[in-house]
């Protein structure tokens, strides 16, 4: 009986797809990324102010559009963000960070690159990427990143220069429901 369930165990292990147990590379996991990019989402946001010793929380909803992501926060107070190269009243650190954020909801790790040095661990089911700034500009404001995720990226975490800290927590919704409905789980 145990020959059998060792048998039985080994099969099942050799014929998984070696791409669900082994280490994406990142041309893998930026296809698989942006083939399920999500067009509209929800967040969750939690700063630490390190100057304040302070947390702060927030939670609302982006969406992808032709002039870029707006990034909606609706608790605790309403704002509204056009994320857009476009957008000439962006402030610097939203401009800094403008191609890191789009970037990694897209899945595009060629213009990750150009900012990061790239460590992929995990699963292409449950990954996680740890990218540290390469590029002065941004290296003046971060120090790192570690996301992670499945089909998509679902959580970010950044540490900047300064000792702040910021958690997202990505949730994808139907663009028609953000305006309505519960707040993210």
């Amino acid at each position: 009986m145990r020959r059998v369930l060792w048998a039985a165990c080994a099969a099942l292990l050799l014929s998984a797809s070696p791409s669900t147990w082994a280490t994406p590379d990142a041309a893998t996991l930026a296809a698989h990324l942006a083939a399920h990019a999500p067009q509209c989402g929800r967040f969750e946001q939690s700063r630490w102010l390190a100057d304040l010793e302070t947390r702060l929380d927030s939670r609302g909803h982006f969406q992808q559009q032709e002039n870029g992501l707006i990034w909606q926060t609706t608790v605790p107070v309403k704002d509204r963000v056009v994320l857009s190269q476009d957008n000439d009243a962006l402030p610097l650190g939203f401009q800094v960070m403008l191609p890191v954020f789009t970037g990694l909801l897209s899945g595009d790790w060629q213009a990750l690159e150009r900012h990061f040095s790239l460590e992929l661990s995990g699963e292409l089911e449950n990954w996680q990427a740890r990218l540290v700034p390469s590029e002065a500009a941004v290296a003046e404001r971060l120090t790192h990143l570690v996301v992670g995720g499945d089909q998509r990226v679902k959580r970010i975490e950044l540490e900047f220069a300064d000792g702040d800290r910021l958690d997202l927590r990505l949730t994808p919704a139907a663009c028609e429901n953000l305006g309505h409905g519960a707040p993210s789980p």
